[in-house]
């Protein structure tokens, strides 16, 4: 990830340097290992930073991508070759933190330079805009809610766990995938980890609003996190102080504090914290581990009739009580 944010900031800025006064599009290649042409440019007048990929007209057949949301908008240039097309990235003038449109960019490339065909990038950059559509519509609504304030906290907290057990940063920062639109929140190869969180009030069971993150179809090992905590106004653990914590751990790797920073602004979270919640803390009240195999309480996709979807349920920690493992089973599981 570093590599493609450094490839991106270094273009931009060097375009920006060379700037005309005539209104265009001054840009140039990038020089990564990617499935087609991608360039960085600036677009004058107004200076908007843009990332743009050369797609053969083909490989957009039935892709509906040009689109605008706050941050960034999407346009679409016939070429003089008519047998391709230009798909813009353009920043917009919309008030947002300045990193905010490089990580939204390194993002796409990342996922675009993973795929092996033309075509499949053009899916794979429609699927990702879809992801940050619904990443800028949160921030328009008033950011992360209550409850993804609490599983945000979760999973920054697993996370801290695991550093704390000596887990390498670099395989720990690169596994939180979940707010990248993963199945499950920590993806280490063929082995995932969901991470749960509530307060005090529900603290007896959780929420499943996804029939994938319990389903280890494919995995090795899926194993299941559960925190529950207090959460109340200017008492316990603040959201701020835990991010200060990791950050601290990280500061050994730079390339791992990058992607755990990206994360963050991925998942909604944007500094300095304005949240309607960022005056409370978490006090936790207790941990708990289960391996989600066989017999344990959910429901599969494989399992419904035809016709049944967008299906969310909730399970109670009692009926999990045989699935239960340790922190220490947990983590040495997990690649080091």
């Amino acid at each position: 990830m570093t590599k493609v944010s450094k490839a991106l900031t270094v273009a931009w800025e060097a375009v920006s340097a060379e700037l005309g006064r005539s209104p265009g599009y001054y840009h140039r290649r990038l020089q990564l290992q990617i499935s087609l042409p991608a360039y960085a440019g600036v677009v004058v007048p107004g200076n908007f930073r843009r990332l743009s990929f050369d797609f053969e007209e083909l490989s957009l057949r039935g892709l509906n991508l040009q689109d605008q949301t706050q941050g960034y908008l999407v346009e679409i240039e016939q070429q003089i070759d008519k047998k391709r097309k230009f798909v813009h990235l353009q920043q917009t003038p919309a008030a947002l933190p300045e990193d905010l449109f490089r990580i939204f960019c390194t993002d796409v490339l990342l996922h675009v330079a993973n795929c092996g065909s033309e075509s499949e990038s053009g899916k794979t950059l429609r699927n990702r805009l879809e992801h940050w559509r619904r990443f800028f519509q949160k921030r328009t609504q008033g950011g992360l809610s209550r409850e993804e304030y609490i599983g945000l906290f979760a999973e920054i907290e697993f996370f801290e766990m695991c550093l704390q057990r000596n887990l390498s940063p670099a395989i720990l920062s690169d596994a939180w995938q979940g707010v990248l639109g993963g199945n499950q929140d920590f993806m280490f190869g063929e082995i995932a980890v969901e991470v749960k969180a509530v307060t005090a009030n529900d603290a007896g069971f959780f929420h499943v609003s996804n029939l994938r993150q319990l389903d280890g179809t494919g995995l090795r090992h899926l194993f299941l996190s559960h925190f529950a905590y207090d959460f109340r106004e200017g008492a316990g653990r603040s959201m701020t102080l835990l991010i200060q914590s990791v950050r601290t751990m990280l500061n050994s790797d730079p390339s791992a504090l990058a992607i755990f920073d990206d994360r963050l602004v991925a998942a909604g979270y944007i500094e300095p914290d304005h949240s309607p919640f960022s005056g409370c803390g978490f006090t936790e009240r207790r941990r708990s581990y289960f391996m989600v195999r066989e017999g344990f309480p959910r429901i599969l996709e494989s399992s419904l009739a035809p016709g049944v979807f967008n299906v969310c349920y909730a399970v109670y920690l009692a009926a999990c009580s045989e699935f239960v493992i340790t922190e220490t089973d947990l983590i040495g599981s997990l690649p080091r």
